[in-house]
């Protein structure tokens, strides 16, 4: 199956100051996976076929929950192409 990039970044609603453990526990989850990544200063980029992807993707959003998050937004961008790519491919 072909390999995809994801960028993941989850923000708290704005309603708290603090992201009550998500941004951790979404390190975890990633960690956890078995997958490639790469975190950077805005962003978590994970490498994997698209069907893990998304796997990790439901996996992030229920372990936020359940680490106590009550509401927050994520964006994903996922880097497709038919080939493949890896994170070497996005190295300057």
């Amino acid at each position: 199956m072909t390999t995809v990039l994801a960028g993941f970044q989850l923000l708290p609603n704005q309603k708290e100051d603090h992201t009550g453990g998500i941004i951790e526990e979404t390190i975890e989850t990633i960690e956890n996976s078995g997958l490639r990544y790469q975190v950077g200063p805005l962003e978590t980029v994970v490498e994997g076929d698209f069907d893990s992807i998304m796997t990790l993707v439901k996996d992030i959003h229920v372990k936020a929950f359940e680490a106590g998050a009550d509401e927050f937004f994520s964006n994903i961008k996922i880097h497709y192409r038919v080939k493949g790519v890896s994170l070497e491919d996005k190295k300057i």
